[in-house]
């Protein structure tokens, strides 16, 4: 019996040693995998380094003639001396880093990170001098082609905006309104026409806050092109064109007229933007309702914006207006 017993308890040692052996093992191979994985990192870190030595030391040494041990000890410390502003660059990024994270960290909630790293986004641009482009004039200076870019009327942040930059028309283009297929509704509320609606690249409304901060911080003309159902196009040229603020309730100023669709918007000039939400118009009715958000006055004498079955307005455009484009340029 206690021969029996004595074998048992062999068993079970053997079988905890034999438990310990194979995690010992595994634990082993695991140090072991790390080792060599570190090593070939190291090994790569310091073949690459060495690879960017030797790229450095032949900028340096690309003369033919044959460079004195002083030239060479020159050399070698202009690179040392470059190498130390990197590593100064490196501190700053860590540093960088660890303060945003701090930021992330005790800011209380995903709100406020997001409006807080906004603002240092924009701050950044302030201070690095990031080539902004305030609208589709400055996108001329180096795009040829019409398309959708972003601009930035102001420090206030970006928006994008179709830019007209066809050879007829002159280039630099903002288009601020586009209709043309009724796929967009422009029975709107304030907010949304102030904020900018629609697809940029088909039927849009770029935003009174943007037109306003375009307009009120340079001299802009707007044109306005006008297609018949015929097809044939007239046109409407503006040489004055400004936006009030929201506290003006977006009043427009509009004047010295040239063109061939006649002057339909004189007689909306110095009147509030009414939407769908906020009545400002002179009617003892809501024009808004028949005649889509515009600077009525009682009511119109042009209105681009109505539903678009019903046709888009511009008194003195003598067919059915089936196409608009609103578009402004910067005159300087």
């Amino acid at each position: 019996m206690l021969r029996k017993t004595s074998i048992n308890m062999m068993k079970v040692v053997l079988g905890f040693v034999l438990v310990l052996t194979v995690q010992c093992s595994t634990e082993v191979k695991h140090v072991q995998d790390v080792h060599v994985r570190n090593y070939r990192e190291s090994s790569e870190e310091n073949t690459r380094a060495k690879d960017i030595l030797h790229e450095l030391q032949g900028i340096c040494l690309h003369e033919q003639h044959f460079k004195t041990v002083k030239e060479l000890k020159k050399d070698t410390q202009a690179i040392l001396n470059r190498l130390s502003v990197y590593k100064e660059v490196v501190k700053m990024n860590r540093q960088v880093t660890n303060d945003i994270k701090w930021i992330m960290k005790e800011s209380q909630g995903e709100k406020e990170v997001s409006r807080i790293l906004r603002l240092l986004t924009q701050d950044v641009k302030g201070m690095c001098g990031m080539a902004v482009v305030k609208d589709c004039t400055d996108v001329q200076k180096t795009k040829q082609k019409s398309g959708v870019y972003k601009i930035y009327p102001d420090k206030s942040g970006g928006v994008k905006a179709y830019c007209d930059m066809a050879p007829e028309t002159g280039g630099g283009w903002t288009v601020i309104q586009r209709r043309y297929d009724g796929s967009v509704n422009f029975q709107r509320t304030w907010a949304e026409y102030e904020n900018g609606f629609g697809n940029v690249n088909g039927e849009y409304w770029l935003g009174n806050k943007y037109i306003h901060r375009l307009t009120s911080t340079g001299t802009y003309e707007l044109k306005v092109v006008l297609t018949g159902s015929s097809k044939y196009i007239k046109d409407a040229l503006y040489r004055t064109f400004v936006v009030g603020n929201e506290a003006s309730k977006y009043k427009l100023t509009v004047g010295d007229y040239s063109g061939t669709a006649g002057d339909s918007l004189k007689y909306h000039n110095g009147m509030q933007f009414s939407t769908t939400d906020q009545d400002n118009d002179r009617s003892s009715g809501k024009c808004v309702t028949d005649d889509g958000p515009w600077w009525h006055d009682a009511c119109r004498h042009s209105g681009l914006n109505t539903k678009f079955n019903s046709g888009l307005f511009w008194a003195g455009f003598d067919a059915k207006c089936t196409k608009s484009v609103m578009m402004i340029r910067r005159i300087y």
